[in-house]
């Protein structure tokens, strides 16, 4: 693929033109700077503007996590000191997340960003799929499938099980779950992550750094992100380390597609679908795990 068109807004310095208007005119200063210093100038200049990019690619991937936690929180604040009864569904513990988590925060985040850094939405590459990336949406998922499998299979050569996701309890609790979840996964789980993780945050870095450190670092931010769904279910250090890796190698999948297809309708999709997949998965875990055992030993005793 032709290397992506750098956006869009000044070097690598930076120039995020954020509500405090005083790091815009500072970053200008340095931009100025930049373009007419020696060698040695240059060279510093490159690596504060390295260190800016990974200052706001954390800031707005953990600041995503941490701005939806308390709202989350707020949210719950209200329902005790208002005295409404909160709905014990966990599919409006669900839906709140997916809310104000990922629709209004990183949604919200992602238009801030656009916005102070004087970007359209032409930065973020939407584009409707050619054909061949239609085939790249169609494999994509099992592609992420197959790495974590294989993850998760070194974890448990090594004696370590994955930590249990929080969604996965849930869903195996609840079967019905599934239903409703599925197009949240790919209306607002899969699009909503990527605007922010893979649309912002990766092209950030791209801009920086190379596109493989680009989508290195990305991918551990998103994975670390993860950590309150399976922090809490598990006290072993090793199973969480297992479920964070196989989160670290989807995220590459994810970012490599990005960069690869430059279309963020693509890698929303195979994220959509993935999740989907492992929530169709689950259900007949659940539903039907015990049938199948029992047709298992039925065709054991038939073959011998």
């Amino acid at each position: 693929m032709a290397e992506r068109e750098q956006p869009r807004s000044g070097p690598e310095t930076g120039d995020e033109r954020l509500p405090v208007r005083v790091i815009a005119a500072a970053e200008e200063t340095i931009t100025r700077q930049f373009d007419g210093g020696d060698g040695q100038e240059s060279g510093v200049l490159r690596l504060l503007g390295k260190v800016w990019a990974v200052i706001v690619a954390a800031g707005l991937g953990f600041g995503a996590t941490l701005l939806s936690t308390a709202l989350v929180l707020g949210l719950l604040f209200s329902f005790e000191t208002f005295s409404i009864t909160r709905p014990s569904s966990p599919l409006f513990e669900l839906g709140v997340q997916f809310l104000l988590g990922q629709l209004l925060v990183m949604g919200g985040l992602s238009a801030a960003y656009l916005w102070a850094t004087g970007n359209t939405i032409e930065y973020l590459d939407i584009h409707r799929p050619s054909l061949l990336q239609v085939a790249v949406v169609l494999v994509g998922p099992f592609v992420v499938f197959s790495v974590n499998i294989a993850i998760n299979l070194v974890g448990f050569a090594a004696g370590i099980q994955p930590a249990p996701n929080v969604l996965a309890e849930m869903v195996s609790g609840t079967p019905s779950l599934v239903f409703p979840l599925i197009p949240a996964m790919l209306l607002i789980v899969g699009p909503f992550e990527e605007l922010l993780y893979r649309g912002v945050i990766q092209t950030r870095l791209t801009r920086s750094f190379t596109a493989p450190v680009a989508i290195f670092v990305t991918s551990v931010i998103f994975a670390l992100i993860h950590i309150p769904a399976v922090w809490g279910r598990t006290t072993a250090t090793p199973s969480i380390l297992v479920s964070l890796v196989a989160l670290l190698g989807g995220a590459l999948v994810f970012g490599a597609i990005y960069e690869w297809t430059e279309n963020l309708t693509v890698v929303a999709l195979v994220h959509g679908l993935y999740n989907s997949m492992l929530l169709v998965l689950l259900y007949v875990r659940a539903r039907y795990l015990d049938d199948l055992r029992r047709l298992a030993e039925t065709t054991v005793v038939l073959v011998l």
